[in-house]
């Protein structure tokens, strides 16, 4: 695989090459339920993958992907009218219909078939519902479906009330009559994923949940298998995995109706068989020193069970903070899934368990000085995954519930996340003022973490803001304090490290910032802190790239070794930080790539890292970013327009063609696209108070004004 390409890159390449058919059948458990990220994809390998294949001209040798979702896959949305459309299968043709009622077993006249097809809407799962009832229940006979219920009135969601209402009249005409049958289905009612055979027998165990198992307790296996069996021959059940063949598992909607329905009928039991599900899951999930997260996934999966059994605060400090988390030997947190398996969606998705409404009203079950913890903690996550809008009002209340509480350790962890998430959204000024407020309450806490570290969070708000001088007194006053608090590590390490290496490398001191992240990766590798250790090789990439640029102004002999150095590290950079599930750090290594490709020389490949950006940071909007990238374009236009790729040349393999100057024509519409994009720089600089890039936004307009070449200005990484 060439350097800088991902899985997804390689596997989008051969695709191109060869005619190849991929089924990616029912990607729902990979995708975003309700709410603002609604169809989004949660894996961003099979993100990449398809928008990746989705940028690709189509060509007649290409292959074809498709991806079959009761929901639109969001994350596609730009290329649905021309390389990703929606084909909507929820209605289906008479004729399609018909087949699809023949092909499981019913039987009728073509009129009959073809009638049943439109009263039920084409739905596809309510005739495979329909088909699996009338061949168990009424041998096939599709005269005999007059035993389902007439058409019901959905207002909430009329697209699948054809299911519902089939799923009622089997609920009523057949399982009411069999306890077993009926048991079971409430069984899967409780969860949202295959039952497994660990949990399915902590139901079944005695003592029976009354109101649930009573009619299973006393069930023989050949017992258990053959009603299996029967709700499978009626579609209620899906057909056995191979690789999990005593799994129980149904249609979403099937499980969404059968749950719902017993949580109404019994809410008591309900809540017991989720209590029970939780301790099985709390207390058959083993112990160890570096767990991976699908050695935790059993303790994601306890959380919303004991959630549901109405144990919120024993689900968040024995589940969530003891053994996700975890504690080290001196009380703090760890925060192990998140530094150190990049676990930030699996951690978004429990900690909104402890809300009755995600992320604004907390489980009142919740202690009040644990709501506002797990409230910023919500918060964190969101900003992480770049989801700034739902952020930045929950860090918001967050906050204003620490400094009720005079919490002052909280009050000042919450207001440094503030014064990020604030500062990545485009508002400088708040975001000076928030980290002044952090160290305010640093100090009121007396923690030295604390006063150390939102010192350096006021720091990169003042650097931002333009005011280099009063960010470098304070980068250093934070590392002072620092000494004091570790002799053993005088230097600012982790993001505190890196925000104080950005500032090193706006100054062209690359060799002080090259050195620094030298020695703390060494720290982050040592905790293994998945983010940390990207960051520090981020930084030395750009240090790399910066001291290439410059040696070879110099003719240095080191220009070569730089160069390699540079690809390397920010080619691992960005894999680091695609791991570490900081979508909000992607682009730092994204636009230093972008900007080691262009001075190679590397045109498609850095727009490429372009693009991508603008599709990360849209959404929040990560303004800044947003800032960056139109001048990281305007630098690109550029550099075609003078054919300008210093570094082309110095790389053994994979070294992209000499430039050469384009035409007139060429020339004049990469012009046109200098222009608009430094229009829209200085537009967000003046808006978001970003006068950090203030000098780079002029050298670039002096450039457009034929002032100076873009080959005389200095390295800008």
């Amino acid at each position: 695989m060439p350097r800088g390409y991902t899985k997804a890159d390689a596997i989008a390449e051969a695709l191109a090459t060869r005619r190849i058919l991929l089924v990616l059948d029912g990607v729902e458990p990979l995708q975003h339920g309700v709410g603002p990220e609604f169809g989004k994809l949660r894996d961003p390998g099979l993100r990449a993958l398809l928008r990746r294949y989705a940028t690709m001209p189509p060509a007649a040798g290409h292959s074809l992907i498709v991806v079959t979702s009761r929901a639109t896959i969001a994350d596609l949305d730009k290329w649905k009218s021309t390389a990703a459309p929606i084909i909507d299968l929820d209605k289906l043709s008479d004729d399609a219909g018909a087949d699809l009622l023949k092909d499981n077993g019913v039987w009728g006249t073509d009129k009959d078939l073809k009638a049943a097809v439109t009263a039920f809407g084409g739905h596809a799962l309510a005739l495979s519902l329909l088909a699996g009832y009338l061949k168990e229940a009424q041998n096939g006979d599709m005269r005999r479906r007059d035993y389902i219920r007439g058409l019901m009135a959905d207002a909430d969601n009329p697209r699948h009330d054809h299911a519902k209402r089939v799923m009622e009249s089997i609920a009523k005409e057949w399982l009411g009559q069999d306890a077993v049958l009926n048991a079971i289905m409430n069984m899967i009612g409780l969860f949202d994923r295959p039952a497994d055979t660990g949990c399915l027998s902590a139901l079944r165990r005695k003592p029976e949940i009354k109101g649930l198992t009573e009619p299973l307790v006393k069930l023989s296996e050949d017992e258990w298998k053959r009603a299996v069996n029967r709700l499978r021959a009626a579609r209620l059940l899906l057909p056995a995995d191979p690789k999990a063949p005593n799994a129980l598992d149904a249609h979403a909607l099937v499980r969404e109706w059968f749950g719902e329905r017993f949580r109404q009928a019994n809410e008591a039991a309900w809540r017991a068989a989720h209590g029970r599900l939780y301790e099985h899951l709390r207390d058959t999930t083993k112990k160890g020193e570096t767990p991976t997260l699908d050695d935790l996934a059993p303790l994601y999966q306890a959380i919303p069970h004991g959630c549901r059994a109405r144990r919120h605060q024993e689900a968040l400090n024995e589940i969530y903070v003891g053994r996700i988390c975890r504690r080290h030997p001196d009380g703090h947190l760890e925060f192990y899934s998140t530094f150190k398996l990049g676990a930030t969606g699996s951690d978004l998705a429990a900690i909104s368990w402890f809300f009755k409404k995600p992320y604004e009203t907390l489980a009142t079950s919740l202690t009040p000085n644990e709501q506002p913890w797990v409230l910023n903690l919500a918060a964190f996550m969101l900003r992480a995954q770049g989801r700034l809008a739902e952020a930045l009002p929950a860090t918001r209340a967050a906050l204003q519930m620490a400094e009720a509480a005079q919490s002052w350790h909280h009050a000042a962890a919450t207001a440094s996340n503030l014064s990020q998430a604030e500062l990545i959204h485009g508002e400088c000024t708040a975001a000076v003022n928030t980290a002044a407020r952090s160290v305010e309450y640093a100090d009121r806490s007396g923690e030295a973490f604390h006063i150390m570290t939102k010192r350096v969070a006021h720091a990169d708000a003042l650097h931002a803001a333009g005011q280099r001088d009063a960010a470098e007194q304070l980068f250093a006053d934070a590392e002072k304090r620092q000494r004091e608090w570790r002799s053993y590590e005088p230097l600012l390490y982790s993001v505190q490290g890196y925000a104080y290496c950005d500032l090193l490398l706006a100054k062209s001191d690359w060799i002080g910032a090259r050195d620094r992240a030298v020695k703390t990766l060494e720290i982050a590798l040592r905790n293994n802190w998945l983010q940390d250790i990207a960051l520090d090789t981020l930084t030395l990439g750009r240090a790399h790239l910066a001291l290439a640029l410059d040696n070879k102004q110099h003719s240095s002999s080191n220009c070569h070794a730089d160069a390699r150095a540079a690809r390397a590290r920010i080619d691992e950079a960005v894999e680091g930080l695609r791991a570490a599930g900081t979508s909000h750090h992607v682009p730092r290594g994204l636009l230093a790539r972008a900007a080691f490709r262009r001075s190679v020389g590397d045109w498609e490949g850095a727009a490429r890292d372009l693009n991508e950006v603008e599709e990360i940071t849209e959404p929040g909007p990560m303004r800044l970013y947003l800032c960056d990238l139109a001048l990281e374009r305007a630098r690109l236009a550029f550099a075609r327009i003078e054919a300008f790729a210093p570094l082309n040349g110095l790389l053994e393999a994979n070294n992209p063609p000499k430039p050469i100057v384009p035409s007139a024509q060429e020339i004049a519409t990469l012009q046109d696209d200098v222009t608009k994009q430094l229009a829209i720089a200085s537009e967000l600089i003046a808006k978001c108070g970003y006068h950090r890039r203030d000098e780079e936004l002029a050298e670039l307009q002096a450039v457009l004004s034929g002032e100076r070449r873009f080959a005389d200005l200095p390295p800008r990484v």
